[in-house]
């Protein structure tokens, strides 16, 4: 079973994510960037793919992507934002830093379970076929 690293430092959206995704993917939990980063060196090439809030204490989500950039994993899972920021700019900033999907909160629960399956979709026939 595929398995989902949701990054969020608010409990209820991470429940939500969890709930709505727990019939397809095994879910992961972090509440910010830097306790994702720990998860993902500890479980790397188990992770199918990181669903990803931008605004958090301690690390948040562009020092996140930066560090995913710098450490070189930007290629061993998809990330999709998951935000209530809608700005253009952050939009603009996210896909500079190598994100292609971006969810706005509040979403619509089957629109965002296809955008989740359409990243991880799109990810594996990118990089995992071409081994």
């Amino acid at each position: 079973m595929d398995r989902i690293l949701i990054v969020d430092d608010t409990e209820m959206s991470r429940e939500l994510l969890a709930e709505l995704l727990e019939d397809k993917y095994e879910v992961v939990l972090a509440r910010n960037g830097r306790e994702a980063l720990h998860i993902l060196s500890i479980q790397m090439g188990k992770i199918t793919a990181v669903l990803l809030d931008l605004l958090m204490p301690e690390m948040n989500g562009y020092e996140f992507l930066m560090e995913v950039r710098e450490r070189k994993w930007d290629k061993k899972f998809p990330v999709v934002v998951i935000s209530g920021d809608d700005s253009e700019i952050s939009k603009e900033i996210c896909e500079e830093l190598g994100v292609n999907h971006y969810i706005c909160k509040p979403f619509k629960h089957k629109e965002a379970i296809a955008e989740i399956n359409a990243a991880i979709k799109e990810y594996k026939e990118k990089y995992k076929e071409n081994k």
